[in-house]
């Protein structure tokens, strides 16, 4: 039994890696739910076709926006559906695969984190296409933003600067840690982090458990 620490898409792609290897993983994840509290865009290049209405996702010129927590918890079916075991609101194990990430603790977090980190922090916001500031430009991204498109009919924009204010305010405000490289702070970015780890997991091991 592989034990793997931590059911975000790092955490989640890298236990399905194992499993398509043909080994038994169970994933222990502190939050009571998978996908919520979101701290990360709801963005990537390379969709899962079969996730691609459960998430309410919409593609635009960048790629991809979408229910970033529907995303994850259709994630977390197609683990469960290949025979794997998530555990919420339990530690893992020490001995665990550490796909934990380099976030540091949130407020209403339920683990702690002392792990040095290099990320820094992006503030996003969702608000109906109508309100968006007018500075801002839909499906658009540059060094310092990303605003993208969803399908469930919002808009989604993340800044490393300060966020500005809608006429009728942001419907939900997020905040998360992330790369500096506005290239790496959506989803491809953790599910290749869970691959490479499955993958030099397994080259350390030879394939055996």
């Amino acid at each position: 039994m592989i034990n793997i620490a931590g059911a975000g898409l790092t955490g989640m792609s890298c236990a399905l890696n194992l499993l398509k290897s043909g080994h038994n993983i169970i994933i222990y994840e502190s939050r009571q739910e998978i996908g919520n509290p979101v701290r990360s865009p709801g963005f990537i290049n390379n969709i899962n076709i079969d996730f691609i209405d459960v998430s309410c996702a919409k593609q635009s010129k960048l790629g991809w926006g979408f229910r970033r927590e529907w995303y994850e918890k259709a994630f977390a079916e197609l683990i469960l559906s290949k025979g794997g075991e998530i555990i919420l609101k339990t530690e893992a194990p020490i001995d665990s695969i550490d796909c934990t990430g380099e976030k540091t603790t949130s407020s209403g977090w339920p683990s702690s984190n002392n792990k040095k980190t290099s990320l820094i922090s992006w503030n996003g916001g969702i608000v109906i296409e109508s309100d968006l500031p007018k500075d801002i430009i839909k499906n658009s991204k540059s060094s310092t933003h990303i605003c993208f498109q969803r399908g469930d009919g919002l808009v989604e924009y993340w800044t490393t600067n300060k966020l500005p204010t809608p006429s009728k305010g942001w419907l939900e405000i997020i905040q998360g840690e992330h790369p500096e490289d506005v290239d790496l702070i959506g989803a491809d970015h953790a599910i290749a982090k869970g691959i490479s780890i499955a993958q030099d997991f397994l080259s350390n091991k030879g394939g055996k458990f």
